[in-house]
Order: structure tokens, then sequence, then C-alpha cells
């Protein structure tokens, strides 16, 4: 009777043991299936979230970086979604594109699709392709880049410039239009050059080089370089001093020809210097004293 009464409870503990073995297992592969669909990118990568933090050797921040990444261990690691903070005198400047990689070796950042740099004072820079190197404090890039700050908007073909947009060389192709706050001018200024262009919006100047042309309502000025002169308060062109084959064009289709040309913009005077000559609608030619008018 005893006996029996063991066996059946033996065979009980087994069943029950078995039962218990049977659902665990069945655990497990269900969290197995789950983690291979939350996991697995495209390729079957597993994506982790990538974070990094780079310091100089002074303890200053230079750059934080994150974005999803299958490659967390290679030396180039591939980033979808990035999203960066370039550091420029503990200001930072941020910076987001759909891709991008971050090599190790070299301790550069790249990005790509879609990259928009924001600066804290309003400076943004838009582009398809950008390079950062956090320890020299600079943003590259060689293909067609925006940069817009105020009322200002600047469009070229390749960009050099720091990690907080104060200053921006333009390689070629360069465009620029101002839109001006003053009544006066009526249009905005647009401004273009072959290039280089070289803005520094600290000093609110831009130095354009090569085949420069200013225009607004009140006519053209061409010249081989000129330098232009922001005022940063009433939001419009201040001066333009132009250097080499200037020619001005106003709307009637009179021109004058010097070597130099100090343009007051902001009080509608033009000082001519160097040797000038004037061709008036009409066809006749006549000399002018330099000076101005």
């Amino acid at each position: 009777m005893w006996k029996r009464a063991i066996l059946i409870c033996a065979i009980f503990i087994g069943l029950y043991t078995g039962l218990i073995q049977f659902q665990i297992f069945q655990g497990r592969l269900a969290n197995q299936r789950h983690l291979k669909q939350t996991d697995a990118g495209p390729a079957g990568h597993k994506v982790y979230v990538f974070s990094f933090s780079k310091y100089s050797v002074d303890g200053e921040k230079e750059l934080e970086i994150e974005g999803d990444s299958a490659n967390l261990l290679a030396k180039t690691v591939d980033l979808m979604n990035v999203v960066a903070k370039a550091y420029a005198q503990e200001v930072p400047v941020t910076i987001t594109a759909d891709e991008g990689y971050y090599d190790k070796t070299k301790e550069k950042v790249h990005f790509q699709k879609n990259v928009v740099a924001t600066t804290e004072d309003g400076a943004r820079l838009l582009t398809e392709s950008l390079d950062i190197v956090p320890s020299s404090r600079i943003m590259e890039t060689e293909v067609q880049t925006a940069v817009k700050k105020d009322n200002i908007n600047i469009d070229g073909v390749g960009a050099h410039g720091d990690s907080h947009l104060k200053k921006v060389k333009f390689k070629k192709n360069v465009k620029v239009v101002i839109q001006n706050q003053d009544a006066a001018a009526k249009t905005p200024t647009v401004i273009t050059c072959d290039g280089p262009l070289v803005i520094d919006y600290e000093k609110n100047i831009a130095h354009f080089r090569d085949n420069v042309i200013s225009e607004d309502a009140r006519g053209r000025l061409l010249a081989d370089k000129m330098d232009v002169y922001y005022n940063r308060e009433k939001k419009g062109v201040s001066k333009i001093i132009a250097i080499g084959n200037v020619i001005i064009e106003n709307p009637d289709g009179n021109r004058t020809y010097s070597d130099n040309v100090v343009y007051l913009a902001e009080e509608g005077r033009i000082i001519l210097g160097g040797d000038t000559e004037g061709l008036y609608y009409g066809g006749d030619t006549a000399s002018a004293v330099p000076g101005e008018f």
C-alpha cells in the first residue's frame, strides 16, 4: 500500500517537473523570436545605439555623437540617424544627418544625406556631405552648400569653416542674397562671384574674388574683387570697396569705368578712384574727373 502511494507521488512529481521544463523551453523560444524581430537590421545584423564623447588633452569637450549602428567595434563605425555636437569655446554646433560614419583612427566624423548644422545664434549650414575634425574644430565639404544667417543667404560649391560658423570660406560659384531692411534699397542685394568668398560674421565683412557682380534696384557694380561691409543693426549693406576693372551700370544703361570705387550704400554715394571714363546712353563717350558723385 505504501509502495503504491510512493510510486504515484513519484510519477506525479516527474510529470509536474516535465511540464515546468517544457514551459521554460517555450518561453526561451518566444524570447529568441522577439529578439530576432527587434534587433535584426536590414542585413540581419543587430542595431545598437552608438554614443561617444571626445575631450581634448585639457579636458575640454570637443565632440558628442550619437546614432544607430551595427558595427560598434569596427575602426570605422557606420551610423544612421546621426546627431552630433561639435564644441568651440564650450558653445556647440548641432549637426544632424541621415547617415555618416566615425573614423576612430583619424578621429574624423563624416555626415551625408540631408546634413544640417545649426549654431546657437541661428546660423544654419545645409549640404549633402560634411566632414568635421573635432581636434582642429573645422568643418568642410566639397559639394553644393548653403549657409543662412540673419537676412543673408549664401550658396556655393565647397565650404570650409570653423565649427561655430564664425568664419566661412566658399570655394567657387558663389551667390549671396542680402534681404535689405533699408526701404531705399527696395530689392535685395545679390552678389555673385567665381570665388573664392571669405565671410567673417564677427567682423561683418565679406571678401569676394574673381568676376564679382553686385546688383540691386539702383544698378550693377562689377569688379575683379570686392569687400562688402554689412550693418548688423540696419540689416543691410553699408559699404562696398571694389577694386580692378570696375564698371558701374545704372538702370538707364549708362556706364562708368574706374580702377577702384567706394560705394557708400547707406548714403547712395559713389567715390571713384584712379582712371575713370563714362559711357552714356545714346553712344556718346565723355571723360569723368576722378572724385565722387
